[in-house]
Parts: C-alpha cells; sequence; structure tokens
C-alpha cells in the first residue's frame, strides 16, 4: 500500500482553495492561469525540502528562519510572487508535514512509514525543455531559469550514462551522443542527424525522455543501498554544518554546495514532475511518450509521476490504460487475449486505476475528476472544449442555411 502525500492550498496566485492528493500518477488540466504549475511546483519544492531534512542536507531552523522558504526556495521554483498576506500551505509528507501561514514556515516530523531513510531523487521538467534540444550546445546558454539550470544538468548526465542504444517512441529512430562534440544525434535506417536539426516534438521529447530514463533505473537499481551508516550520517552532517556556518557563501553558493553534498548519497524513490509532456507532439506520438512515462511511474512502488497537460488525447490515452490494466487483469491465463490487449496497450504502460487522480483547475478552485467504474469521466474540461468546436461549428452551419435562404430570396 501507497503512503499518502497531501498538498493544501489557500490563497496563493490564482489558487483560492484546494486539497491535492497525490499519487501515483496525478494529473492536472486547466487553461493557461488556472494555477497547473502553482500545484506541480509546490509539490516538487516541498518534495525536495523533505528530502534535504532527512538527508540533514538543511535543518528544520535554517529553512524556517528569515523568509528562507519564500525568499529562497519559492524563488528558486519562480512562484514567490505567488504569495499573498492570508496565504496558507500544508503539504504532508512521508516524514514531515510543512505549514506556511501567517507568513511563516513551521516543520513538524511525520514520519508515516517508519523507514528513516525515503529519500526522492526529485526532477522538475519545465514545459520550456525544447530550447535545450534546438541548439547544439546547451550549457553555454545563459540566463536560464535555475529550474531548467538543474534540469540541464541532469540531461547532461543523462547523455552521457546513455550514450546510446535507447530507441525514441515515435519517429522509428535511435539517440546517440557525441560526446567528444558535446552533440546528441537522432540515427534513422535512412539518415542521421543532430538533435538541433530534428523536428520540434523530438526536441521536446528527447530531453524529457532521457531524463526520466536514466533518473528512474538509477533510484531503482540503488534503491536498496538507500539507508546510511552512523558514520555516513555523521559525515553528513559534518559537511552540512561547514557550508551553513561559513559567513563568507552566499545564500545560492550554499544551495549549490548542499546539492552537490546531497548528491553523494543514494535514493530510494523518483518524483517526475512534468510539465506539458504532450508539446509538439502529434497524438499517436504524446501516447507513446506517456507510456515511457507511465513506465518509470512503476519501477518502484513509492515513485511519482505528477504532469500538467492541455491535452484531450493525454487524458483518453490514459483512459485506455487504465481500461487495458483492468480487460488484462480478467484475462489472466489466456495468452491470445492477452496478446490482443499488449496490441492496444503495452504492459508497461498500464495504470491501475487507483493509481490515477486527474484534478481540474478552474476559477480558484481544484476539483478531482470523477470516474465511471474506474475510469477517468469523458466530461472533463478537455473534452468539453472539444464538443464546443462541434457546436459552434453546427452554428456556422446555421449561418449557412440562413445565407442560402438569403441568397434564394435575393435570386427570386
Amino acid at each position: 500500500m501507497q503512503n499518502t502525500e497531501i498538498l493544501s492550498i489557500k490563497n496563493f496566485g490564482p489558487i483560492n482553495n484546494a486539497v491535492v492528493r497525490i499519487s501515483k500518477i496525478t494529473v492536472m488540466i486547466g487553461e493557461q492561469g488556472a494555477g497547473k504549475s502553482c500545484v506541480a511546483k509546490l509539490y516538487s519544492l516541498f518534495s525536495w525540502l523533505e528530502k534535504a531534512l532527512m538527508r540533514h542536507v538543511l535543518t528544520e531552523r535554517y529553512v524556517t528562519q528569515y523568509s528562507r522558504f519564500r525568499k529562497t526556495y519559492a524563488a528558486y521554483n519562480g512562484i514567490n510572487g505567488y504569495f499573498r498576506p492570508d496565504t496558507e500551505l500544508r503539504f504532508d509528507g512521508f516524514h514531515y508535514s510543512f505549514v506556511y501561514e501567517n507568513e511563516k514556515l513551521s516543520i513538524i516530523e511525520n514520519n508515516q512509514d517508519g523507514n528513516l531513510f525515503n529519500i526522492a531523487k526529485v526532477m522538475y521538467v519545465p514545459a520550456e525543455r525544447n530550447v535545450l534540444g534546438s541548439v547544439e550546445h546547451p550549457t553555454r546558454l545563459r540566463e536560464l531559469s535555475d529550474p531548467m539550470m538543474t534540469f540541464l544538468d541532469e540531461y547532461d548526465k543523462a547523455k552521457n550514462d546513455i550514450k546510446s542504444g535507447y530507441k525514441m517512441p515515435f519517429g522509428e529512430v535511435d539517440f546517440e551522443y557525441d560526446k567528444l562534440n558535446d552533440i546528441p544525434k537522432l540515427k534513422h535506417k535512412n539518415y542521421e542527424i543532430k538533435l538541433s536539426e530534428a523536428s520540434s516534438g523530438f526536441q521536446s521529447a528527447l530531453p524529457l525522455l532521457l531524463v526520466s530514463e536514466n533518473l528512474s533505473n538509477i533510484v531503482r537499481d540503488n534503491s536498496a543501498k538507500a539507508e546510511l551508516s552512523d558514520k555516513e550520517r555523521k559525515a553528513l552532517q559534518k559537511e552540512v554544518n561547514l557550508i551553513l556556518s561559513d559567513n563568507t557563501l552566499s545564500d545560492d553558493v550554499k544551495m549549490a554546495s548542499l546539492r552537490m553534498v546531497s548528491s553523494k548519497y543514494r535514493y530510494s524513490r523518483f518524483v517526475n514532475v512534468v510539465e506539458e509532456m504532450e508539446l509538439n507532439l502529434f497524438p499517436d506520438s504524446q501516447k507513446n511518450v506517456l507510456y515511457e512515462l507511465v513506465a518509470d511511474a512503476y519501477k518502484l512502488n513509492e515513485n511519482r509521476l505528477v504532469m500538467t497537460t492541455h491535452s484531450p488525447y493525454v487524458i483518453n490515452y490514459l483512459t485506455l490504460s487504465v481500461k487495458a490494466k483492468q480487460l488484462a487483469k480478467r484475462a489472466e491465463g489466456l495468452e491470445d487475449i492477452l496478446k490482443r490487449i499488449y496490441d492496444v496497450v503495452p504492459m508497461s504502460g498500464m495504470i491501475n486505476a487507483d493509481d490515477l487522480i486527474i484534478y481540474e483547475l478552474h476559477d480558484g478552485t481544484v476539483e478531482q475528476l470523477k470516474d465511471y467504474e474506474g475510469l477517468p469521466s469523458d466530461d472533463n474540461y478537455l473534452n468539453i472544449k472539444l464538443r464546443d468546436t462541434n457546436s459552434v461549428f453546427d452554428d456556422l452551419l446555421e449561418i449557412e442555411e440562413d445565407l442560402d435562404s438569403y441568397d434564394e430570396r435575393k435570386s427570386d
């Protein structure tokens, strides 16, 4: 059984009141400015803080003093401007509860599962990631946001770790990395091109897929070694104390140094927060990328995939994933039927109904999408907008009929 993480938000940016339960796969839909990124970034921030506290990379006192939560950590995620005087936030994680009210943060030990070292590797994937694929040497880019710089670091590691042999889930191309010249390439049976020369869909999807694949594998393969010995804990605490007590370092340098110390230790779960995974992708390609991300989420029990999306196709493909899983359970032992199911949805892309939650954001609220027998409801914001198109087209057809009538009367 999974542990439960709950994020409560009041009067923060466009959100007036919301309670969001984070499941294995959590999806948020809504128009621009509805608050999808607010939720995603807050969850990413609190998950990172929880990990940092568990690893003794940060102390509770350090985080809560001098408005650092807002001025340093929220600012790093680009959400410091969303705070209001009456903002209230609460995040109940695996090991800590964070409460922000009256413009102050307090931290309470929680420890839901008794595992003192359930440590998350947190990756926030910005929507603007396609810029990293559109240039030959993204490390030379200047004035990238802090989250983009963090993602770029992980992208560089993924390119070096994977190097070649990764097959893109669309386009019949493989990834290959020319390390000497720092050039990622796409190889087709008939041609080979640099990623910077490829279509925008590849430029958006490849960094996302490489980072997700690499981090999920690293966390999975090292999960058994996540626990630290007393000696390791003391060594880590000593390094942290040296950094925090060095008054010659700025807060930014301290944060960078603390992240470096933290990277020495192993993780036990992967938190993947992805903004608009569908960017620049044909619907069928959206499906295949989605199934790759779902497969990464299921590599460990406590992994999390949190996504924002504007695509009705993504919601429909999630429905297919849940339905296929339901049918596969019923067809256990019936190989011919199972093969037919896997031809529609690969086994690695299937989702347990209880693992999926979809939220709709509108008018300052966040509401869980209803389901029917475990399947996401068709009556959702994105499908309604598609139906609106048909309704508007009907209106135009009526106007056309009126014009035809007018033309007939005029000709008479």
